[in-house]
């Protein structure tokens, strides 16, 4: 669809097509392409999984002017566009951020707020279990963003052609359980989507999802539904803790077992969540 700016944006449609709507925003650097993994238990559900593409992603234009309160104008397009007048939203990773901000901008018209291994505020000293990888582009983030593009660059790089994206793929498939393979080729597969265009849409998104947000947490009055694995190396569990203790109605929901991949072993539960406060 075209943007009121002139920009294009692209969605994805995953689960029922006549259930009750979710628009869900990826991680980072993820197209909406990684929806996919959430179709089987939407569809289930009865929800429609609704999973549009971020500025500079997958079909969706480059917005050199974007900030995280400008995502809340894309999606009221996009809802416009589909003729939903209520929604629910959900985020994951590094599409929490957006998704809180859209949650802010457009309360009126919100059901229910879904984070999944949200990333959020947090302390140097809670960073302890990080990834190494993870903590880089955070600290590039806040103080080279531009920076960013060469690690970025080495991951785009590594998933441009079918048989890098697939080498990388089976490397990481050995050291992953079977039963979560097909969500990993998802995800390899929006990850090379988000950055077939370039880097510049990811490099511009880290730089803006860094706290602070230009939103307080305590006005957002929606509820939310937060599922974080306790072993998550990528957003510490105390992101979670903390985005919980600050907004105020927040039900956090821990996977002792997971990880980041936490939407993957709780899909199940995070729809029945949804579909039970959309009705």
């Amino acid at each position: 669809m075209a943007l009121p700016d002139g920009r294009r944006l692209s969605w994805h449609d995953f689960g029922d097509p006549a259930g009750s709507p979710v628009i869900y925003t990826s991680g980072t650097p993820v197209s909406g392409l990684a929806g996919g993994s959430y179709d089987e238990t939407a569809r289930a559900a009865g929800l429609r999984w609704i999973s549009p593409d971020k500025p500079g992603y997958g079909g969706s234009d480059y917005q050199p002017k974007r900030s995280l309160i400008s995502w809340a104008d894309d999606l009221t397009a996009l809802a416009d566009q589909l003729g939903l007048d209520r929604f629910a939203l959900a985020g994951e990773s590094g599409g929490g951020p957006w998704t809180l901000a859209a949650a802010h901008r457009l309360a009126g018209r919100v059901s229910v707020v879904a984070l999944i291994a949200s990333g959020g505020p947090i302390d140097p000293a809670e960073r302890a279990g990080q990834q190494a990888r993870i903590r880089g582009y955070s600290w590039l983030a806040r103080n080279a963003p531009a920076l960013n593009a060469v690690p970025l660059g080495v991951m785009r790089w590594s998933v441009a052609s079918p048989a890098r994206r697939e080498r990388s793929l089976r490397r990481e498939m050995a050291t992953t359980p079977e039963v979560k393979h097909a969500d990993l080729r998802i995800e390899f597969e929006a990850v090379a989507d988000a950055l077939r265009k370039g880097t510049r849409g990811a490099v511009q998104e880290l730089a803006l999802i860094r706290p602070p947000w230009p939103f307080p947490l305590s006005e957002i009055k929606t509820p939310v539904h937060l599922w974080h694995g306790a072993r998550d190396t990528n957003a510490p569990i105390a992101m979670a803790d903390r985005l919980a203790a600050e907004l105020p109605d927040a039900t956090l929901h821990v996977s002792d077992s997971s990880g980041h991949d936490v939407g993957h072993d709780r899909s199940g539960e995070i729809m029945s969540v949804i579909a039970s406060s959309v009705r």
